[in-house]
Order: C-alpha cells, then sequence, then structure tokens
C-alpha cells in the first residue's frame, strides 16, 4: 500500500480509540511500499517498539507510524529549498559577507 493512502485505510478498517496491540493485530501484517524504493515495512515493524498504549484517532496512529519509518520512506535527505542540497554543502565553513539577516 502506498504511504499516502494509509490514513483512509486505518479510517476504514480500525475504530477508535484502540489500544497497540489491537492494531497489531488487525493491520500489523499490512505492507507499506516505500515510494522511491523497492522495499516494504509492514506496520507491525514500523510501530511494533513504540510505547504507546492507545491511539485516539486514525490521525494519531498514522503521525506514529510517519514518524517511525526508515530512511526509505524519506525525501531527499538534508534536502535545503533555499540553497545547497548537500549535507557536505552545510559543513562547510562560509565567508560571513556571505551571511544574510
Amino acid at each position: 500500500m502506498k504511504i499516502s493512502n494509509v490514513l483512509a485505510s486505518l479510517e476504514d478498517e480500525l475504530t477508535f480509540p484502540i489500544d497497540h496491540e489491537s492494531v497489531i493485530r488487525q493491520v500489523g501484517a499490512v505492507e507499506i511500499d516505500a515510494p522511491d524504493a523497492q522495499e516494504t515495512e509492514t506496520i507491525s515493524t514500523i510501530i511494533g517498539s513504540v510505547g504507546q498504549e492507545t491511539y485516539a484517532s486514525a490521525d494519531e496512529l498514522f503521525t506514529t507510524i510517519i514518524g517511525n519509518v526508515n530512511d526509505e520512506y524519506i525525501g531527499r535527505k538534508f534536502y535545503d529549498d533555499r540553497g545547497g542540497n548537500s549535507f557536505e554543502a552545510a559543513l562547510e565553513p562560509t565567508d560571513e559577507a556571505d551571511v544574510s539577516f
């Protein structure tokens, strides 16, 4: 399943509030596709070690899932639309005359 479809699926499949174990039991086997990779992760592996006991809403559960996905689900790392795109560029010393306040 695409990550963009997860929230709607959670709203359809689960009744909230719901406890963590029920989420794992009911939708834990659902695979979520990484956007730019051939990898998938299940909801169970994404939130399995989260210490949260209950989820009040589908939004809360979705936020937990999004907050715990691995790097394949993240866009370009260290992306900055204000300048350079590389992490290495951020570490390079800058000329103080280039700094804008």
